[in-house]
């Protein structure tokens, strides 16, 4: 089951942006995607699995009827602000969601997929994705790395102030698999005092040959996008970009 962030919904946007950029990279993909394939067209439909508090479907709801899947009611709360009216919204896990619609594109953003800790449970949102689209339909998903998790993990952490409250994020690991970020916002109070938020979130990645195995049943086209570009080892960098169709 993927990490719920309730407890930090009403700060998340703050830390993570709006979200605009990482929206616009989406777009041009799928419509480059689209372009390439053989059912050429424009994308009309789009499914966000692991939406958050919608930052990204706020963004693509310009260009796409969108749809939204979280498993946290808290996120979904903050996402039904700003999506347009009537946008429906799923809460459900990414790896056995069952509805009853599909889409042109389904897109996982924020290195969602990550919150998955073992790989039967990736290759069951890959699974549902790919039951999700309809033929020619494209699937877009990022990953943090091996590499990166692990260098989090040997690094001092993070401190950042935002607005008048301050977030801390300590990341941890006992047997170099699976990671946990310990994230605490310390949150101004009207009276001048702080009132402490914490949250555990576990994190796991795989080797990128690993999962582009397991895309090839249900997908064509895999291609891989590293938007750094600074090794030559793409397990080794912080993010990568997968971007596949499902055959017509």
């Amino acid at each position: 089951m993927a990490a719920t962030y309730d407890l930090l919904a009403p700060h998340y946007d703050a830390v993570a942006g709006d979200g605009a950029a990482e929206a616009a990279f989406v777009h041009d993909l799928i419509g480059r995607r689209r372009l390439a394939g053989p059912h050429r067209g424009r994308a009309a439909t789009l499914l966000d699995v692991a939406c958050g508090t919608g930052a990204i479907a706020a963004s693509l709801a310009r260009d796409y009827q969108v749809s939204a899947l979280d498993i946290s009611p808290g996120m979904l709360a903050v996402a039904r602000a700003k999506l347009p009216a009537g946008t429906p919204l799923y809460q459900a896990d990414m790896t056995c969601f069952g509805l009853d619609a599909r889409f042109d594109a389904v897109v996982c953003s924020y290195q969602g997929v990550n919150h998955l800790l073992s790989f039967p449970a990736w290759e069951s949102f890959f699974r549902c994705a790919n039951e999700h689209l309809n033929g020619g339909g494209v699937f877009v998903f990022d990953i943090a790395t091996v590499g990166h998790l692990a260098r989090m993990a040997s690094g001092p952490g993070i401190v950042e102030q935002f607005a008048d409250n301050y977030l801390r994020i300590r990341v941890g690991t006992a047997d170099g698999a699976v990671f946990q970020w310990q994230i605490e916002v310390y949150e101004l109070q009207p009276d001048g005092s702080y009132r402490l938020l914490t949250e555990t979130v576990e994190m796991r990645s795989f080797p990128v040959d690993r999962i582009q195995a397991a895309l090839r049943p249900g997908f064509t086209g895999i291609e891989i996008i590293d938007p750094d570009g600074s090794s030559a080892d793409q397990d080794d960098q912080d993010r990568i970009w997968f971007a596949c169709a499902k055959p017509g």
